[in-house]
This record gives C-alpha cells, sequence and structure tokens, in this order.
C-alpha cells in the first residue's frame, strides 16, 4: 500500500513535508519530535514507544478532509494552533 505526502504548514513561515502511509512492514506516521519543536515522519512502534505526540492522517480518515486538508493543529515553531495539513501528492 501506498503512502501520500503532506505539506505541514503555519503563517509562521514553518513547513516541513511529512510522508505518511504503510508498506508490507511498516507503518509510517506523522508526530511531533520528541521535543516537540518540529514534526517528523517516523514508523509507528518507534513513536509509541518514544511517546511522541501523533497528528491525525487525514487521508486515513478518508473523508473531505483529502481535499481540503486539515487542521488546525500547534506550530512547533511558533506554539500556535495554526498549522494546517496539505495533501501535496503519493509516494509508494
Amino acid at each position: 500500500m501506498p503512502g501520500h505526502i503532506m505539506l505541514a504548514k503555519c503563517a509562521c513561515g514553518f513547513e516541513r513535508e511529512l510522508a505518511p502511509g504503510a508498506t508490507i512492514n511498516t507503518l509510517r506516521v506523522m508526530a511531533y519530535s520528541a521535543d516537540g519543536r518540529d514534526l517528523v515522519t517516523i514508523e509507528s512502534g518507534e513513536a509509541e514507544s518514544a511517546g511522541l505526540r501523533l497528528l491525525e492522517d487525514p487521508w486515513v480518515k478518508g473523508d473531505d478532509l483529502i481535499r481540503r486538508g486539515s487542521g488546525p493543529y500547534r506550530c512547533p515553531r511558533c506554539e500556535a494552533v495554526s498549522l494546517q495539513l496539505e495533501p501535496i501528492g503519493f509516494w509508494d
């Protein structure tokens, strides 16, 4: 199963491409880094064992959020709840 590429974007200028999805062996999720100052794509087991806070993947929900993005989430740079996730592509 392929994944997708999301752009996490905030008005403060923070931007990060994330690539959640699944391969035969792993599930990749979007999460805040351990110190909360960045966003990462990480294997779900690693995220769980590190106690990382996950971002909900709008593609998994399968609703209209896929086309229009989702949010707002807390921005790791400015801390405002203004971060948006926008779909920008797919990976396989």
